[in-house]
């Protein structure tokens, strides 16, 4: 007698390993692991709302995480374009320290038309990532190096230029207003994150440009072979990171009215932190906006049901350390799992 069906052969397989045969099936056929992080999103939201009813689960408290996250996930954003063409940025929080004070500047003290203080801080963006971009692609500077010292020439001008001091008066209503004006109860920052996300997403998946880039993220060789220009790639990557960030850290002194050097700094750990959990989220490691977002929208939602329960103000740093090591750890499990 020949041996069963193949058909049989697997769903004897499977009923011999109940539960967990079926969960790994299942698993296969819907790959589930891109699906995990929002399981656990959804998972902390209601196991907040269930610990504490009466403060977590509000309108009220919903809007303010929106609002709270948006100037860190527009600046994530403009980190996951590096990220795309495989390079690091580990400037683009010194670049919003820089912009925020740049524009605190140039409009408490100076007191520059708002106009010319966007231009000025979309300017120097471009400057810091022409900067990185050809240290990385000219000279051959390793990223991690070049962006350090970068990130630290940009902490040194910012603490020069704002004489080390807080600034936390003389701002224009037009200048405040363009962190602070909402619509229902969302915030500007919200909106702004909303156009920059959506520019970007369609960017990176509908035009050459953003095909490029993803090609010379992938395989930078076999992309000169094919004829793209992968430092121009590199650079333009550096570039969208330092004026995001810059923008970033405007809209973010705007929105408080007040600045205090080195503000920035904080923001690096999360984004990368909730750009490498966007990679693992409906992707098998690849960066893109959409995961960025909701990885940023994850972080703030912990940090804010753990700040209800009393946790100090460094909370977001562990938490956020916390997910960036989950996350590289489960790209790599994912990773080793499809074979790549």
């Amino acid at each position: 007698m020949g041996p069963p069906p193949a058909h049989e052969s697997r769903a004897q397989t499977e009923d011999s390993g109940g539960w967990a045969g079926s969960l790994g099936a299942l698993s296969r056929r819907y790959d589930l692991g891109a699906l995990a992080p929002i399981i656990f999103f959804i998972l902390l939201i209601v196991g907040f709302s269930a610990a504490e009813p009466v403060y977590f689960p509000t309108a009220d408290n919903f809007t303010a995480i929106l609002n709270n996250g948006a100037v860190l996930a527009i600046l994530a954003c403009g980190l996951t374009v590096v990220l795309v063409v495989d390079e690091f940025d580990l400037s683009v929080g010194a670049s919003a320290t820089f912009g925020g004070s740049l524009s605190a500047v140039l409009d408490a003290q100076a007191n520059w038309n708002l106009a010319l203080v966007i231009l000025a801080v979309v300017g120097c963006g471009i400057v810091i990532g022409l900067i990185n971009g050809i240290l990385i692609t000219k000279f051959r500077i390793p990223a991690l190096i070049a962006t350090i010292g970068v990130s630290s020439l940009l902490v040194g001008f910012s603490l020069w230029i704002t004489d080390y001091r807080v600034i936390f008066t003389g701002y224009s209503e037009a200048f405040t207003q363009l962190g602070r004006w909402s619509l229902g109860g969302i915030q500007a920052p919200v909106f702004y994150l909303l156009v920059c996300a959506i520019l970007l997403a369609i960017g990176l998946r509908y035009t050459a440009t953003g095909r490029h880039m993803h090609a010379a993220g992938g395989n930078r060789a076999a992309s000169r072979m094919s004829g793209i220009r992968v430092e121009r790639m590199v650079v333009a990557a550096f570039v969208i990171s330092a004026v995001l960030g810059a923008l970033a850290g405007m809209v973010y002194t705007a929105r408080q009215a007040s600045l205090t050097p080195e503000f920035g700094v904080v923001f690096l750990l999360p984004a990368f932190a909730a750009a490498f959990l966007g990679s693992v989220t409906l992707t098998r490691r690849t960066f893109h906006i959409l995961g960025t977002v909701l990885g940023v929208y994850l972080i703030e939602t912990g940090t804010v049901g753990l700040l209800i329960f009393g946790a100090p103000a460094f909370t977001q740093q562990l938490f956020a350390g916390a997910v960036l090591i989950l996350a590289t750890i489960g790209a790599r499990y994912r990773g080793r799992d499809s074979g790549a």
